[in-house]
Order: structure tokens, then sequence, then C-alpha cells
């Protein structure tokens, strides 16, 4: 055999052991600690990958990416339209009455934020249209149809083909005082984003309908806006709002998705870059169990070394020997990590789990979503590979050079 592969060779024979089969128990907990820590930490990453996913696809891409409003109804936004098209970043551009209301059915009341929208319109700006569950969105242009959330119908206790009633409190008083405008709507849609804050309590109608309810006649709340990038919109709002200015006859302000879910989602890669980092620890505990299975081999070996030394091994190739050894470690307990860790998220995934875990998120009703998302990233992968292997290998350096430092004249005089 070729010098060079001498240590190689030796790492090698150690690694499988001789005493216990395959692998001596130490050199197995080894092995068990650098996998769990890989696992735990694809596990988690892609857990959170999944809630980071799903906000920004589903949630905040249903909400508008920034709205354009008047501190006072808006007249002739036609133009208004017309200016921000000028805009050539802006992609899509839907007119909204917004207001609250009460809701009520045949068995139940509820509060609803009501948008009135053109159906067309709105899909530009919007993918609601995508989550319909039974129905259709653009039915809503015709007569007097609304689409509700599915948990508001549910607490409404109401399907396809069911009236309700939507009742606004009147601004405009008579010597009686006020009373509230009520109207009757068909529910022809139900849609189900996932988020319990928007299927409960959002509802759509034609901006027609909207327009009679509020009393605005032709006017309009505000202008909804959607920009390539989701990322870019608090920025490029404020751009858009000079364009709509020029044809504005009222005051105008800007608003972008971050004043509403901004905390939440800033909320959530913390947590991930915190969960990261703290479930990063465990793989140092298994770098340090690496240290721990060499040092105690090292130990063990020093006859085998001293004899290796006086048969013109070098410093260098002893230090290769349990450098190979640790490697070898190193890479096979980060790819079994890796198998189980991608194992295990699909397992979650699976239909097997998704019945249980629904029940559960929809039970405790403090996440924005009611199921369990997964996102297995390549690039999270090889940072999670790359991060195991150098603390893994870096710790190997220590015992590594211990044993290419012992002296065999004073080992084999004390053997």
């Amino acid at each position: 055999m070729s010098q060079n592969y001498t240590p190689l060779y030796i790492a090698l024979r150690y690694l499988k052991g001789r005493k216990s089969g395959f692998l001596s128990f130490i050199s197995s907990l080894a092995f068990v600690s650098t996998s769990l820590g890989v696992a735990v930490l694809i596990i988690v990453s892609s857990v959170m990958n999944g809630f980071e996913k799903e906000l920004k696809d589903r949630v905040l891409n249903v909400i508008p990416h920034a709205s354009i409003y008047g501190l006072n109804p808006i007249d002739e936004w036609g133009k208004v339209e017309q200016a921000l098209l000028e805009d050539k970043n802006v992609k899509g551009i839907s007119p909204y009455i917004e207001t609250e209301a009460l809701i009520k059915s045949n068995s139940s009341v509820a509060g609803v934020l009501i948008n009135g929208v053109i159906p067309s319109k709105d899909k530009s700006v919007s993918v609601i249209h995508e989550y319909i569950d039974v129905g259709a969105f653009e039915k809503i242009s015709l007569d007097n149809n609304i689409v509700l959330g599915k948990l508001l119908a549910r607490k409404l206790n109401v399907d396809i083909g069911d009236k309700i009633s939507l009742m606004l409190p009147d601004s405009n008083s008579s010597f009686a005082g006020y009373f509230p405008r009520s109207k009757v709507f068909n529910v022809t849609g139900i849609f189900n984003i996932g988020s319990k804050e928007v299927d409960e309590t959002l509802a759509y109608i034609s901006l027609e309908n909207a327009s009679k309810l509020t009393g605005l006649s032709n006017q309009i709340h505000g202008l909804r806006l959607k920009y390539e990038d989701l990322f870019e919109a608090p920025y490029l709002v404020w751009q858009s709002l000079i364009y709509a200015e020029k044809e504005s006859n009222v005051l105008l302000n800007a608003e972008d998705w971050s004043y509403t879910y901004g905390p939440l989602f800033e909320a959530i890669m913390m947590e991930k870059s915190l969960v990261f980092l703290l479930l990063s620890l465990i793989i140092v505990v298994a770098a340090f169990n690496i240290v721990s299975m060499l040092m105690t081999m090292i130990n063990e070996k020093r006859g085998a070394i001293a004899i290796l030394q006086t048969m013109g091994m070098t410093d260098k190739e002893i230090f290769k020997i349990f450098l190979y050894l640790g490697s070898a470690i190193a890479f096979i307990g980060t790819f079994l990590g890796v198998i189980f860790g991608i194992g295990i998220t699909l397992l979650i995934g699976s239909s097997l789990f998704e019945t249980q875990l629904n029940s559960l998120m929809e039970y405790l009703g403090t996440y924005f979503i009611s199921y369990f998302p997964y996102d297995i990233r390549i690039d999270t992968l090889l940072i999670i590979i790359l991060v195991s292997l150098f603390i893994t290998i870096f710790s190997v350096i220590f015992p590594a050079r211990t044993a290419s430092k012992l002296h065999p004249i004073e080992i084999l005089r004390n053997e």
C-alpha cells in the first residue's frame, strides 16, 4: 500500500473497531449526536421556511402590497387610476371601498370587514380568487352577491345560495335619529385562505353595491396597488403617491402591507434566525462528543501510536490518521442527519399527520394559518451541511494535534 494512503487506511480500521462489531459505543454516540443535530436543524428550518413561504404566498398576496387612499372619498378616481398607470413599477390597480358592517344570517350575527371591489381589477392585485372553495368570485358583480371567508360562513351557518343581511350605520341623520342601512345579499362564493384573521372577518361585494350601502355615489375610498416585488412596496408606494396626486382633488396618503403584517413577518424571520443559532448548539455538543471519542481513542492507542512512530511514521501522518477519522465521522453523521431530517420533514407534511396537526393548529387558534407547512430549500440544506462539517471537522484538529505530539520513548517506557 502506498505510504500516502496509510493514514487513511489506519483511520478506517479505527473507525470500524474490532471489539464491538461495526462501531464502538463511543463512536456510535458521536455519529448519533451529529446526525441528530443536523436532522433537527433541517426539520425546524424547513418548518420555519414553510411558515415564511405561506405568509408570503397566501396572506401577503391576498392583502394589497400597498394602498393609496384619500383623507376624504376620492372623486373622478378614473383619472387617478390613469395617472398611476404611468408608474412603470405598478403591475396592478384596483379601486376599493372598505367599511365595517354587521352581517346577519338566520342563526347568527357577526362583525365583518366589507371590501367593495371590481372583480376583474381586483385579480390584478390579489390572489383571493385562487382560493375559492365553492362558488365563483366573479359573480359578485352580478345582482346582490357576496363572497365570504370559510370561517365566517361557518360561524353564520350559511352556504352557497343562502341569504344574509348587511347592516351599516347611516351617517345622515333624520328627525328621528340615525338608522342603519340594510341590504340582503346572496352567498355566491366561499374562500379559504388558511388565515384565521382573513377567513373569519373578510367579505367581498361589488364596488357598485358598496357605493350604494355607504352612500358614496361614484366615489371610492382608495386604490390598491401591486408591485413586482412585495418587499419593495414600502418604498415604491411613495413614488406612486406622487403620480396619484397629480390628478387628485383630495389629499391622499399611502400605506403598505408592512403596516399590518410587517411585525408578524419580522417576528418570523427573527425567530427563524434565533432558532437556527440555538439549534446549532446541538452540533457543537456533537463536536464535543467527537473530541471526547478521539481523546479516549488516543489514550487507548498510545502504544500503537508509539510503535507507528518508531517504524518511521511522521507527526504529520499521525495527525492525518485522527483528522481522517474525525472527518469520516463528521461526513457520515452529517449525511445520515440530512437523510433523516428530510425524511421526517416529509413525513410530518404527509396526509398521515395532516388531520391531527390541522386540528391542533385550529384548536390553538394563535397562528396566521391553520395547517402545518414546510419548505425544504436547497440553500438552507447547504448552509446546514457546511455549518455541521465546519464545526465538527474544526473540532477534530485539537485531538489530532495532541496525538501527533506524543513522545514514543516515554510511552514505550511506561508500557
